[in-house]
């Protein structure tokens, strides 16, 4: 395919941390035929000098400066008026894309022939440790209004523009200035093209504007929202567009931004600022308001509901109110299930303790791991400190592309003069979890009488194991035996504290007590509708040869868990601890965080059909089996 010029547009100020990194990226894609234009807006550290190193190296990059400091609208701007390519791109200087961003970026467009093409957005919170978080911008076919019905909508940066459709320039002096120049041209264009084949990484800065406590400026994006619904005014579709728009980037201030403000009465006057320039557009009876509080957890939706009501009745005492009550239930509430921070002495220490128990049951503890080098140690100091003894350790790298390898390095060389740890690093990445689990079975085969699959950054209570291995003491035909399980942030706050709402979604009240059942039983009544094991960290898995069912799940990228789960219970029977003994770790990279939803669905069909074929159901199953799609059509807004 001819590759046609593209200019990457990137507007630099003191950012001298992040900016080689950014180019680097840049100048090493395998899209080759491009240039890159940087304005240095006055900075005051060393950005300017090491972007002058880099483009006396490279004749791409070509340095424009900013005698004053304009501020990133004027920048792009006068970048725009020096790029000589056919198609437009733009990436911010603290951020950086994949070495193939562009190409992918490009075979999309011209592929699918369309005006511009857009990909997912990697959210990395430096703050928090780098934890990443997918955050998938089009969950359905790529229209415009799916394409807009995202606070990200917005940013020109995870897109790549025909020169000819780029129509207006960015707004000087704003902030949120993408804005009013980005949703008009996606709103505008004759097809957009989406691919999920590549990502943006996007840098989450602790003391960035849309982190910080709330100013005034943010209230430019009543502007810029004006501003890009006159440019498409004479759209068909105005009204629905008005309506997405002003959800995801006006009421996001309201729910999100305002309340960050710590100040009681500068929070109230706020929220009055708020609401006398939301007058014109549609508030409470806005449908995508009215689908958010119908997806919210009971507690949040009371929250939301009271606040946004009072903050549009003009009650904004009690508006204000309500958010220092929110604010301080959540930190009363929040319980944080973590150790403090766990040191190679720590693992030293609890190793050499595992080494004196005693073994009931012999477990082998497998630890799928994928870029989780900050979670590892926390992750091994949990299996270490169980109070039943594991047999041995194996962790298996999936070519990861963080210090995993160090980390997991230097943790072997702790624990295994007392605890048996077997490491084994891929050479390519498997591209899938369910791959590592039936690896790791295969290494363990034989050698214990259970696996524990203990996911890479989930974690796990002291008695795990004890409580988990007590039914297999008494019936020694079980397959599956697992926990209940808590949900927790990235940082260690319980986010859900019981699974139990979530599985049982028929309101059986079967998980509200301990019990052993036949495996075929729980599929017949129970498993067969979703999956009811949450998380598989949670699970004591019988060890065996079970190549047959990973066959059965190698096409799976989602649901595979689902299947394996069902498969295994065919062989035997299957117990359940009602009792928090693992934590999931929702932190947006995990696989269940990523995947597209109508991928999902399709899914979820697939395992219905092979569950009808292999189990004789209960009857209405199959009725259930249809409400459950509707459903899931209706929550994941998929046509």
């Amino acid at each position: 395919m001819k590759q046609e010029k593209i200019s990457i547009i990137v507007s630099a100020y003191n950012v001298e941390k992040y900016i080689e990194k950014c180019i680097s990226s840049l100048l090493k894609q395998t899209y080759t035929n491009f240039e890159i234009i940087v304005v240095d807006d006055c900075s005051q550290d060393k950005t300017l000098s090491l972007l002058k190193k880099m483009a006396r190296e490279d004749s791409r990059l070509k340095i424009l400066h900013n005698r004053e400091n304009h501020g990133l609208s004027y920048s792009r701007n006068k970048a725009l008026k020096e790029a000589s390519g056919a198609y437009y791109g733009f990436v911010d200087a603290d951020d950086f894309v994949p070495l193939d961003f562009y190409e992918t970026l490009y075979t999309a467009l011209k592929d699918q022939k369309a005006d511009m093409s857009f990909c997912d957005i990697n959210v990395i919170y430096e703050d928090k440790g780098n934890y990443q978080e997918k955050v998938a911008l089009c969950e359905g076919k790529p229209t415009a209004l799916h394409a807009i019905n995202h606070g990200l909508a917005a940013t020109c940066c995870n897109k790549l523009f025909k020169k000819e459709v780029f129509l207006y320039p960015f707004e000087d002096g704003k902030i949120n200035e993408d804005v009013a120049t980005i949703l008009p041209i996606v709103i505008k264009a004759q097809k957009l093209a989406y691919t999920k084949d590549t990502y943006y990484n996007y840098i989450q800065h602790k003391g960035s504007i849309q982190n910080s406590s709330f100013q005034e400026k943010r209230f430019d994006i009543f502007d810029m929202v004006s501003l890009a619904l006159d440019r498409v005014r004479e759209e068909k579709d105005f009204s629905k567009i008005k309506e997405c728009i002003t959800w995801n980037q006006l009421m996001a201030v309201l729910l999100y931004a305002i309340p960050k403000e710590e100040k009681f009465f500068r929070r109230r006057h706020y929220i009055s600022v708020f609401i006398e320039k939301m007058k014109d557009y549609p508030g409470l009876d806005n449908p995508y308001y009215q689908e958010f509080l119908r997806k919210c957890n009971r507690k949040n939706r009371l929250f939301y509901q009271l606040y946004v009501t009072f903050s549009f009745h003009h009650f904004f005492f009690l508006a204000s109110l309500l958010v220092s009550f929110y604010q301080s239930y959540k930190k009363l509430s929040f319980k944080n299930v973590l150790k403090d921070t766990i040191t190679f002495k720590k693992l030293k220490e609890e190793a050499m303790q595992q080494q004196e128990l005693a073994e009931d049951i012999s477990v082998i503890a497998i630890i799928p791991n994928y870029n989780y080098a900050r979670y590892l140690k926390q992750r091994v100091y949990s299996i270490l400190y169980q109070t039943k003894k594991i047999r041995k350790i194996i962790l298996l790298d999936d070519c990861s592309t963080d210090n995993s390898k160090e980390e997991i390095l230097k943790i072997q060389k702790t624990i295994s003069p007392y605890v048996p740890m077997d490491v084994i690093f891929n050479q390519m990445n498997s591209g899938s979890a369910f791959q590592q689990w039936a690896k790791g079975m295969r290494l363990a085969l034989g050698e214990s009488d259970y696996i524990w699959i203990c996911e890479a950054d989930d974690f796990c209570e002291k008695q795990f194991l004890e409580k988990v291995e007590k039914p297999l003491l008494k019936e020694k035909s079980v397959v599956l035996s697992y926990s209940n399980t808590a949900f927790i942030d990235p940082v260690g706050n319980v986010i859900l504290k019981d699974v139990t709402s979530q599985i049982d979604l028929k309101k059986t009240g079967h998980w509200k007590k301990n019990y052993i059942i036949d495996g075929k039983e729980e599929v017949k009544h129970y498993s067969y509708l979703n999956c009811t094991i949450s998380n598989v960290s949670s699970v004591l898995i019988k060890n065996g040869d079970y190549d047959d069912i990973f066959q059965k799940t190698a096409k799976f990228h989602q649901a595979g868990d689902w299947l394996f789960y069902v498969s295994l219970m065919k062989k035997g029977k299957v117990a359940y601890t009602n009792k928090i003994l693992n934590y999931y770790r929702v932190h947006g990279n995990n696989v269940s965080s990523t995947f597209k939803k109508e991928d999902h669905l399709e899914e979820i069909k697939k395992v219905h059909q092979i569950i009808k074929q292999e189990f004789s159901l209960e009857e209405g199953a199959e009725e259930q089996m249809k409400k459950r799609y509707q459903e899931l059509e209706r929550i994941w807004n998929i046509e």
